[in-house]
């Protein structure tokens, strides 16, 4: 692997970061440590400007030796991606650094994507051997929430000059050190639901006086099954999950007033989704009425197909080979049912997102994300640091004459901005 040196010397105090960031993780919107700490470090590299956005995200702005991109000197501007929120479950991974909020942990490997941007951000900071700007962002409320789209409605394309975007995610299921990624549709689309189940409850001994809630929730639930199976052709990435059951009743002579469960629909073909979001509902309608009880469906935090663009895709493969090496780059993915808010980004500008493998390179299986088992493997950290740096220098090379010239002047008007 062709590592950086130097980014392979800040190892050690990468993993500090991301250790500490492991430590103490916050829910979406709720990143309040995590943006005081990010932006501390920030400033003590020396960006040139740092700007505050959807309540606790952050946008590090550095330039190259010679001045800004600008629409009138026609330097390019990149957009880097670290997203910063943990997942509501109880760490039970067993480290030394294990989270000290009960209940809420990194569950998804975002310290790690964290403190990779932070190590990319510290080095180039201190070798700006580049021509244009980089916006190093980190964005809260990656899971279930949509922190990207926040940042979009709040001007993110429209305040900053941003041409391409990229991102990158850890996959356990990937050796350390592979890296993956194609051009066209990578993830899923997806919409979470959330149905009720309410009637009348009652005491267990007297069930003719009560509505059988239970029937209807687990009628539904086989039903949901079953319509999968008619309705998603097997060469054709889809799912209807149905994942926590809720009720108000927890004893065994109770019969409860409501019950509740959730789940998300995922898929690439916008028709096949909006079918199975219109069968969903008549089978929940369906239960409900064949037992009697009101039900309410919910659907939030929607979230699109993310499309890697072709021209982007193939030069984040070609960085990806410069820092890996050829033989552990896949440039051709199968589509996955996992989901992605980076999404948002990449259809407001061309982009790439792309896997970084942090697993067992002898063959084991690693506990995957969003276990509670799960733990960022430190050793890759250095890896996607190094990607991120090659990507910037190779998006954005100085030419020849630039080499030779001395810093362009601070453009008037527009002082450095302190952390907000």
């Amino acid at each position: 692997m062709n590592i950086i040196q130097k980014i392979r010397e800040m190892k050690r105090e990468m993993t500090v970061w991301r250790q500490r960031l492991h430590a103490e993780p916050e829910l979406a919107f709720d990143e309040r440590k995590t943006a005081r700490f990010l932006r501390r470090q920030l400033q003590t590299f020396g960006m040139d400007e740092i700007h505050g956005m959807a309540k606790t995200g952050i946008v590090a702005v550095l330039h190259g030796k010679d001045g800004p991109a600008t629409p009138e000197n026609g330097k390019k501007a990149i957009m880097l991606r670290a997203d910063m929120d943990a997942l509501p479950i109880h760490e039970d991974s067993g480290v030394g650094h294990v989270s000290r909020t009960p209940g809420v942990h990194h569950a998804c490997g975002h310290d790690g994507h964290m403190a990779m941007l932070l190590g990319a951000a510290k080095y180039l900071a201190g070798n700006k051997d580049f021509d244009g700007t980089v916006y190093f962002v980190f964005q809260p409320a990656e899971e279930h929430i949509g922190g990207a789209k926040e940042m979009i409605k709040e001007g993110i394309f429209s305040k900053f000059k941003i041409d391409e975007v990229y991102g990158m995610h850890n996959f356990p299921n990937l050796p350390l050190g592979m890296m993956a990624t194609g051009e066209g549709p990578m993830l899923a689309g997806n919409d979470d639901y959330k149905v009720v189940f309410k009637g009348k409850g009652g005491h267990s001994a007297r069930p003719e006086e009560a509505t059988d809630l239970a029937a209807a929730a687990s009628e539904a639930i086989l039903a949901i099954k079953a319509m999968l199976k008619a309705e998603v052709p097997k060469d054709e990435p889809a799912t209807v999950s149905v994942c926590a059951l809720n009720s108000t009743g927890i004893a065994n002579n109770v019969l409860p007033d409501s019950i509740s469960f959730n789940g998300s629909i995922r898929s690439f073909d916008p028709a096949l989704h909006q079918k199975l979001k219109t069968k969903l509902t008549d089978i929940l309608q369906a239960a409900a009425d064949k037992y009697g009880a009101g039900m309410e469906l919910e659907f939030q935090n929607g979230y699109p197909v993310l499309v890697n663009s072709k021209d982007e895709t193939k030069f984040a493969l070609d960085v990806a080979k410069e820092t890996v090496g050829d033989k552990h780059v896949m440039s051709s993915v199968p589509r996955t049912l996992g989901v992605e808010d980076f999404a948002f980004f990449l259809e407001k500008k061309p982009g790439n997102f792309i896997a970084l493998g942090t697993g067992p390179t002898d063959g084991s299986k690693a506990p995957d994300i969003h276990s509670a088992k799960y733990d960022f493997n430190d050793a890759a950290l250095p890896i996607g640091a190094s990607y991120w740096v090659n990507l910037v220098k190779k998006a954005l090379p100085r030419s020849a004459a630039n080499n030779n010239n001395p810093p362009a002047p601070p453009a008037a008007g527009k002082p450095n901005a302190p952390g907000v």
